[in-house]
């Protein structure tokens, strides 16, 4: 009887460590939670409160979205990433607009091209961010300004280079804290949460109400929003 308590109660232990994250797991499916902060943004600006606080990244199979939003849900963004089908959709609505731009193979390099490069230095520091040892890496933006700040990255979450359709293919690995400019707004990111769990499928999905449009088009849509943040 003691053998039985004794072999139970270490299965449960066994199951516990082995679903509390960290380097232990390679799971494929589920959500990353991201803190989103302005490092660049004066502290004083009144419409920082209106700037996005939180993203979340839901994946799946080697494919993955990003959703955000701002001004109690008028304004919301979102990045699908579908590597098996080679294949990149933006979705933005800001109140009644609703615009979305697809790109796929040369597209997507075309449209990685117009923005400046990254130099990526790998080192052997590692940074433990919510149970994973993450590796860090020292990112320089090939710019005027030459600008330069620190990447923390994991590879013991199940995506296959997760970096394809971005400037960060350099590092191989899923990002638990980086930081990315564009529109001149700065934005950190920092996960918060990470939770395994089942993942819709129509979360990799195009949404029907919204309106097909060219690459200068969402460009100049998304300039418009962020200079009113600025």
């Amino acid at each position: 009887m003691k053998k039985i308590i004794y072999f139970i109660i270490f299965f449960s232990f066994s199951l516990l460590f082995n679903s509390c994250g960290g380097d232990t797991t390679t799971q494929e499916e589920g959500e990353i939670e991201y803190k989103i902060s302005y490092p660049k943004m004066d502290k004083k600006n009144f419409m920082l409160d209106f700037m996005p606080r939180k993203m979340v990244m839901k994946f799946k199979e080697d494919v993955y979205s990003t959703n955000l939003s701002a001004g109690m849900g008028m304004f919301r963004s979102s990045f699908i990433c579908d590597q098996n089908n080679n294949q990149f959709i933006q979705q933005v609505k800001l109140i009644n607009k609703k615009y979305a731009l697809q790109l796929d193979g040369d597209g997507i390099k075309k449209s990685i091209s117009k923005n400046p490069s990254f130099t990526v230095e790998h080192t052997t520091e590692i940074k433990n961010i919510l149970g994973y040892n993450c590796k860090k890496a020292i990112v320089t933006v090939n710019n005027e300004k030459q600008d330069a700040f620190t990447v923390y990255y994991t590879d013991k979450i199940g995506l296959k280079t997760p970096n394809w359709c971005n400037e960060f293919a350099d590092i191989d690995g899923v990002m638990l804290e980086y930081q990315y400019e564009k529109y001149d707004v700065c934005m950190r990111f920092t996960a918060s949460k990470i939770e395994f769990k089942e993942i819709d499928d129509a979360e990799f999905e195009i949404s029907k109400d919204y309106k097909l449009i060219s690459e200068p088009e969402m460009d100049k849509e998304m300039k418009e929003i962020f200079e009113s943040f600025n």
